[in-house]
């Protein structure tokens, strides 16, 4: 990204905190092809990837007076929170409990869509992810922490912890790819 184009996202995602609606629309309007192919490699199925979106936009306006420009890249603020959304509503799939039907047959409460990580892959995909990876994807995504705060719990420099969330996430999404699957002993 050039350095004019990071400077007008930062100032649209300031102007958002400020409430400023026609800078969020702008923000909306520059970022939403990108954000929303983010969202649907993650979930696979275009009506997730837009609620996910939505949802992900909503938390950047409330949360829009948090960025710090110096700390990052605006792109990369906004595309974590896309992230951090899909892997929210992923995890809760997962956890949906069955519900029975009538005829005694398990259903899952999102008939609308089919679960797109069975727990079970889920679990067989965390396992094959190094130590510190799955530790720092449990304390972003599991307990919502902030990379910053990450990076101070498992006591490594903020650096460390992004790259072993990036590299984390991409190893997921490799052993979730449809083309990857669980081996019959687990």
């Amino acid at each position: 990204m050039d350095t004019e184009r990071h400077h007008h996202l930062a100032a649209l995602i300031a102007a958002s905190a400020g409430t400023d609606h026609r800078a969020f629309q702008a923000l909306h309007a520059l970022t939403h092809g990108y954000l929303y192919r983010v969202a649907l490699r993650r979930m696979r199925c275009p009506g997730m990837a837009e609620d996910v979106l939505q949802d992900a936009y909503l938390s950047i306006w409330l949360h829009a007076g948090t960025f710090r420009p110096g700390s990052g890249s605006p792109m990369t603020w906004l595309i974590a929170i896309v992230e951090h959304r899909a892997l929210s509503v992923l995890r809760s799939q997962c956890r949906a409990p069955v519900i029975f039907g009538a005829e005694g047959e398990g259903t899952d409460r999102h008939d609308e869509a089919p679960d797109p990580v069975p727990q079970a892959r889920l679990t067989w995909a965390l396992a094959r992810l190094e130590p510190a990876q799955r530790q720092s994807i449990a304390l972003a995504f599991g307990r919502e922490m902030t990379h910053a705060e990450v990076a101070r719990h498992m006591g490594v420099p903020l650096g460390t912890a992004k790259s072993w969330l990036r590299r984390g996430l991409e190893r997921l999404r490799t052993c979730l790819e449809p083309a990857a699957a669980v081996p019959a002993d687990g």
